[in-house]
C-alpha cells in the first residue's frame, strides 16, 4: 500500500468497525460505504467523503447514531 492510500485504509478500517456495530452483516457495511448516499453529509457516500479527506464527518454521523442521536 502506498503511503498515499494510508490514511483513506485506516479510515476505512475505523468506519467499517463503527459501522458494523450497528450492523454486524459485512457485506451490508461493503455497500453502505460505497453506495448510500448521506442525506446528512450532503448527498455523498462514506467512501466519496473518506477520499475527499472528510472521514470525520462520516465517524461523527455513525457515533451519533451508535448514541441514538439518529436512525
Amino acid at each position: 500500500m502506498s503511503s498515499l492510500n494510508r490514511p483513506i485504509h485506516v479510515a476505512f478500517v475505523h468506519i467499517s468497525r463503527l459501522a458494523m456495530a450497528i450492523d454486524s452483516d459485512l457485506s451490508r457495511v461493503e455497500e453502505w460505504y460505497e453506495s448510500v448516499h448521506i442525506l446528512e453529509l450532503g448527498g455523498m457516500t462514506a467512501q466519496e467523503l473518506v477520499m475527499q479527506g472528510s472521514a470525520d464527518l462520516v465517524i461523527g454521523f455513525l457515533r451519533s447514531i451508535r448514541c441514538g442521536e439518529r436512525d
